[in-house]
């Protein structure tokens, strides 16, 4: 299994890419590697107030780190392969300009691992890939983790439930060792 030593997170302005980012940090916080947080600008619009709140935005994010990750602004990149088409063949647009910095970004910095956010500014209802998900997904040449984002829920909810249901313990602890009662008092079993 290969080591995670270097994890890249597209981030935008989405609650999804947040998650992403949190998920990052946490896989860094376990195995002690680093992360990368990149913001994309898009070409439209990106004046100095978009800079200024890309760089808001990684600050921001950044505090949700114990070690604080490398941030990285960079443009969209135009790969055209023909009038109007992008290097994969879609139909070309913002969303292709952006997987393209994403990616070329991964294989300069020797990603080992690409973490997005479910979509950022797709459907609510999380059952379809955005598109840069899918160009990314499409075009990575190392492994991309999709995170996904459930605000509906606690994120271990469903263990709680499955902890319960296999033990006579209650649900509130699932992080506390069992002890018997008999290794606590000293006695020995026969």
């Amino acid at each position: 299994m290969p080591v995670l030593r270097r994890m890249l997170v597209a981030v935008d302005f989405s609650v999804w890419s947040r998650h992403a980012a949190q998920h990052a940090f946490d896989v860094a916080r376990a195995i002690g590697g680093t992360v990368t947080l990149l913001h994309v600008l898009e070409e439209q619009g990106s004046g100095p107030s978009d800079l200024d709140a890309a760089h808001a935005l990684l600050r921001e994010l950044s505090l949700l780190a114990r070690r604080p990750p490398t941030c990285l602004i960079v443009p969209g990149r135009n790969e055209f392969n023909g009038p109007g088409r992008a290097a994969d063949g879609l139909k070309a647009g913002p969303e292709a300009q952006v997987a393209s910095a994403i990616l070329a970004v991964a294989d300069e910095l020797d990603a080992d691992l690409i973490l997005l956010g479910l979509h950022g500014q797709g459907n609510m209802d999380g059952r379809a890939l955005g598109r840069v998900v899918q160009r990314v997904l499409l075009g990575a040449r190392q492994p991309v983790q999709v995170v996904p984002c459930n605000t509906h829920r606690p994120t271990f909810d469903r263990w709680e439930r499955v902890f319960a249901e296999n033990t006579a313990s209650p649900p509130g602890l699932l992080h506390q060792p069992r002890v018997s009662t008999r290794a606590a008092e000293g006695t020995r079993e026969p």
